[in-house]
């Protein structure tokens, strides 16, 4: 079964914090996995509205600031960062729907057990991440493994794009291709990169 259908299979953890705490988090039933360094690592970075993705050994880490909160996923390689882009992107969307967050937190004596309701959301949104209509699937054609690859795109990504076509950098078993991707969801160009660091 395809990784976006059964994602939650996949995901490691989903942490909502502050600079200060964790608000809520989740992870799967089998794991007692505690991920307080990586979250440090996270708290690292300042920029608010940018999405940052570590890759860590077996695991692939996604964080977005907003709202003065952290929101991370961690999950197992597997999963392309855009599924858990497009993940955070809706856990955010429904805990700010849920929660009036800065209203909670200029209280300074709430307990953080006020959120643990949001574990059903999250479940929810794992359930049924595939029909959720975040994603759109693409099949682009890679010259280096000479395979048609399963790219999965946010729409909003795509949608929200100030000009056309979008770039998207997809990387692949130690290489990487840039693909132009039109409004209507359609490739225009792909380009092998070289990766540097």
């Amino acid at each position: 079964m395809p990784v976006y259908k059964n994602i939650g299979e996949y995901l490691e953890f989903i942490n909502i914090s502050n600079e200060k705490f964790t608000l809520f988090e989740w992870k799967p039933a089998r794991s007692f996995k505690r991920y307080d360094l990586d979250l440090n690592i996270v708290k690292q970075n300042p920029v608010n509205d940018i999405f940052f993705h570590l890759t860590k050994g077996n695991m692939k880490i996604v964080h977005i600031r907003r709202d003065n909160l952290i929101y991370t996923v961690g999950s197992r390689n597997e999963v392309q960062f855009q599924l858990l882009e497009a993940l955070l992107d809706h856990v955010s969307f429904k805990f700010h729907d849920i929660y009036d967050v800065e209203v909670i937190l200029s209280y300074g004596n709430f307990s953080i057990n006020i959120f643990n309701a949001f574990k059903n959301e999250i479940e929810d949104i794992i359930v049924q991440f595939a029909d959720l209509g975040l994603l759109k699937r693409i099949n682009v054609e890679c010259r280096v493994c000479n395979k048609v690859l399963t790219l999965f795109v946010k729409k909003n990504f795509i949608e929200n794009a100030e000009s056309y076509p979008v770039p998207i950098v997809y990387v692949h078993e130690g290489h990487a291709i840039l693909c132009f991707i039109d409004q209507n969801f359609d490739i225009r160009g792909v380009e092998l990169v070289n990766i540097t660091g």
